[in-house]
C-alpha cells in the first residue's frame, strides 16, 4: 500500500528525521548526546575549508546548540565511538556500522596513480604498512622516501598516495587528527575488536541495510536520495529500497509534486509544524544533496567556493539559514578571528520572505554562533537584500 504526502509534510518528515526540529538543550552537552545526534544524522561529512569553522562540526551546533567541540575529536580518536571512512565522501560512522563498510573496502579496485606505484616501487606499498606496524601512529609526511608533492592527484606525495590507498582498503585507519593532519595505525589498533571482529555481511545485506538507515535520517525521499548517501548507484538503491518494502521495512510514498517514486520509514514521526532554527554548513546532510533540497523546499543552492569572485551570486561559501520548515535565506560568513568578529559578508532572503521576521531569528542565531567560536561580536557587510533588516536586528 502507497500512501500520500503533502508537499509542506515532505518538508517537515525531512526536518525532523535529521534532528533539526528538536528544543536544543539548555544545558552542558555531553559526549553521548553528540553521538546520539551522529547516529541520528548516520554519518558525518568530513570537510577542511575552515572559513568559519571546519564543516563536521557545524551540524553538532545546528542541532545541540553550543558545545565543545573537542567532544568530537574525543568521541572518534579516544572512545573510538565513530571511524573515519569513505561514505557520501570522507565521514564520521558511528563505529557499529564498520561492518557495512567492510566488503567496499576489500572489493576496492587500485586507481592508475596506485597501480604506477606498485610498478615502479616494488616493495614500496608493503614498506608502509611495515613502518605504521613498527613505529604507530605516523603521518604521510613522517613516512620514510614519501617523496615530494608532485603530479596531478591532488598533488599528494607517494607516501600520501599509499597511506589513503591502504586506508581505503581497511588496512590502516584514522587514529588522530592535528591540524587536520590524518595520522594513520593500523585499523586492529583502531577499531575495537568487538567491531572490528563482529560478524561480516554480504555486499547486498550491508547495502540493504545502509538503504534502511538513509531512509531513517532522510525520513523521506528518492531511490537517488538515498543512493547519494552512502554512495550507492542509483540501481543498486533501487533494487534494496524494494526489497525493503517488500518485507515490510519501509513504505512507498507518493509526494506531492514529484515525479518520482519516494519512500519513507514505517513509522512517520511526525507531520506537526516544525520550530527548526539554524544555521547550516553546506555540508550539512540536510542540504549538501542539492537536488534533493530543490525538490523538497524549492531552495536553488551551489557552493560556489570553486567560482570566480565577479561570477559569484552569493558568496565564497554560503551558508543556508532553516526557520521553521523553510530554507528562508542564505548567508555568507567569515571567522575574522584576529579581530573577534563573525562577520556576515552577504545576506540574502528568499523571495516572499518577511525580512524582518527572518532577520530577527537570524541575528539570534548569529549571535549564539560567534558564542560558540569565541568572537565577541557579529559584524555585516554591504552584500545581499537581507542586510538593512539583519544590521537592525543585530543592534537590539
Amino acid at each position: 500500500m502507497t500512501i500520500s504526502i503533502s508537499k509542506q509534510d515532505a518538508k517537515r518528515i525531512a526536518i525532523r528525521a535529521q534532528g533539526l526540529a528538536c528544543e536544543r538543550p539548555d544545558k552542558q552537552i555531553t559526549l553521548s548526546e553528540v553521538q546520539a545526534s551522529i547516529r541520528a544524522m548516520g554519518l558525518l561529512q568530513i570537510d577542511s575549508v575552515n572559513v568559519c569553522v571546519r564543516s563536521h562540526y557545524m551540524p553538532l551546533f545546528s542541532r545541540l546548540g553550543i558545545y565543545d567541540q573537542d567532544l568530537l575529536d574525543q568521541l572518534a580518536y579516544k572512545e573510538k565511538a565513530v571511524f573515519e571512512t569513505w561514505a557520501h565522501a570522507a565521514c564520521y560512522v558511528p563505529v557499529e556500522d564498520h561492518r557495512l563498510f567492510r566488503q567496499r573496502m576489500n572489493a576496492s579496485k587500485p586507481p592508475k596513480h596506485v597501480t604506477e606505484i606498485i610498478k615502479d616501487r616494488p616493495g614500496y606499498m608493503d614498506s608502509v604498512l611495515d613502518q605504521v606496524t613498527e613505529r604507530g601512529l605516523l603521518t604521510a609526511s613522517e613516512l620514510d622516501d614519501a617523496g615530494k608533492r608532485s603530479g596531478p592527484w591532488w598533488g599528494y606525495t607517494i607516501g600520501k598516495i599509499a597511506a589513503e590507498w591502504h586506508f581505503q582498503t581497511g588496512a590502516l585507519s584514522i587514529a588522530d587528527r592535528k591540524n587536520f593532519a590524518r595520522y594513520y595505525d593500523l585499523t586492529e589498533r583502531v577499531i575495537p575488536a568487538e567491531h572490528l571482529n563482529s560478524s561480516s555481511t554480504t555486499t547486498e545485506e550491508a547495502h540493504r541495510e545502509m538503504m534502511l538507515l538513509a531512509v531513517t535520517a532522510h525520513g523521506v525521499g528518492t531511490a537517488e536520495d538515498f543512493g547519494n548517501y552512502y554512495h550507492l548507484k542509483n540501481a543498486q538503491a533501487k533494487a534494496h529500497l524494494s526489497e525493503l518494502v517488500q518485507t515490510g521495512d519501509i513504505q512507498s510514498v507518493l509526494v506531492e509534486g514529484w515525479d518520482t517514486p519516494a519512500y519513507a520509514p514505517l513509522q512517520i514521526e511526525s507531520t506537526e509544524p516544525t520550530d527548526a532554527r539554524a544555521i547550516l554548513t553546506p555540508f550539512d546532510p540536510l542540504v549538501w544533496n542539492r537536488d534533493r533540497i530543490d525538490r523538497i523546499f524549492d531552495f536553488f543552492y551551489r557552493i560556489e567556493i570553486y567560482v570566480p569572485q565577479p561570477l559569484r551570486q552569493y558568496g565564497y561559501y554560503v551558508y543556508p539559514f532553516v526557520l521553521g520548515e523553510e530554507l528562508v535565506a542564505r548567508v555568507d560568513l567569515k571567522a575574522e578571528r584576529n579581530k573577534g568578529v563573525l562577520s556576515v559578508k552577504g545576506a540574502f532572503a528568499e523571495e516572499g520572505q518577511d525580512h524582518e521576521y527572518v532577520a530577527a531569528n537570524l541575528a539570534d542565531e548569529l549571535k549564539l554562533m560567534a558564542d560558540w567560536l569565541g568572537l565577541k561580536q557579529v559584524a555585516t557587510g554591504r552584500k545581499g537584500n537581507l542586510i538593512p533588516a539583519l544590521r537592525t536586528a543585530l543592534k537590539r
